[in-house]
């Protein structure tokens, strides 16, 4: 089994839920004019936090029995803090069912050769990288940086929040 945290065995069905402290920062670059979808929603926390900032959201989750990566359906906006062992495969789906994308990644996603070709022909036009570690287990954080990565979006650049 491999390990996110030092010393802890990674989560079933790698379940870490979105930390709300990630999202605020970049609430003032979503349109709230816009529909967005969550295809790894879990326990519905970023759905019910957009929809309490007055953003239409809705979503689903594979332990719902939904499998975006089934789900041919195109979107608006894809926002997700997707199960890391599928953030390669989730990306492309959105890439191709959906307008515009925003994946919390870890800053890392960048640094792959499996990923490098892609990369070139799917450069991320957003990412904003947070300063601060969030922690997707209540129980600190871990040694690494991430970032939302935005595909498509209406701010261009590398932001700092």
């Amino acid at each position: 089994m491999s390990r996110t945290y030092k010393n802890s065995i990674r989560n079933e069905n790698d379940y870490y839920p979105t930390p709300l402290d990630s999202f605020i920062p970049i609430l003032g670059f979503l349109d709230i004019n816009r529909e967005y979808y969550e295809p790894s929603c879990g326990d519905k926390r970023l759905i019910n936090k957009m929809i309490e900032y007055g953003f239409n959201c809705t979503g689903t989750d594979i332990n719902e029995g939904n499998d975006y990566l089934e789900d041919f359906t195109h979107r608006d906006i894809i926002i997700t803090n997707p199960p890391f062992s599928l953030a390669f495969e989730f990306c492309k789906h959105a890439r191709l069912y959906s307008t515009t994308t925003y994946f919390l990644l870890r800053l890392n996603f960048l640094g792959s050769q499996t990923r490098k070709s892609w990369f070139i022909q799917n450069e991320p036009d957003f990412l904003c990288v947070l300063s601060k570690r969030p922690s997707f287990t209540g129980k600190g954080t871990d040694a690494t940086e991430y970032a939302w990565f935005g595909w498509n979006s209406h701010y261009k650049g590398i932001f700092h929040v």
